[in-house]
């Protein structure tokens, strides 16, 4: 699959699944071959979307849906 066939719905649960990781967003746009800034607006994105005030947030809805979990 190119990258340009993913939409941006697509990348916006890409980045929100490695934000749920812990990732900075310098990590995020290096493992996705994004710039930061890219990831800066499609992360700004998702709070809206969710309606989250920050990636504290962000972090504890992705374990709570289940998009991460804890290795133990």
């Amino acid at each position: 699959m190119s990258r340009g066939a993913l939409g941006p719905v697509a990348r916006e649960l890409e980045v929100f699944h490695y934000v749920g990781e812990g990732l900075t967003n310098a990590e995020i746009a290096a493992a996705l071959h994004l710039s930061e800034s890219t990831v800066k607006a499609r992360f700004g994105r998702i709070l809206v979307k969710l309606d989250l005030a920050n990636r504290v947030q962000a972090l504890i809805l992705a374990y709570e849906l289940g998009v991460v979990s804890v290795d133990r």
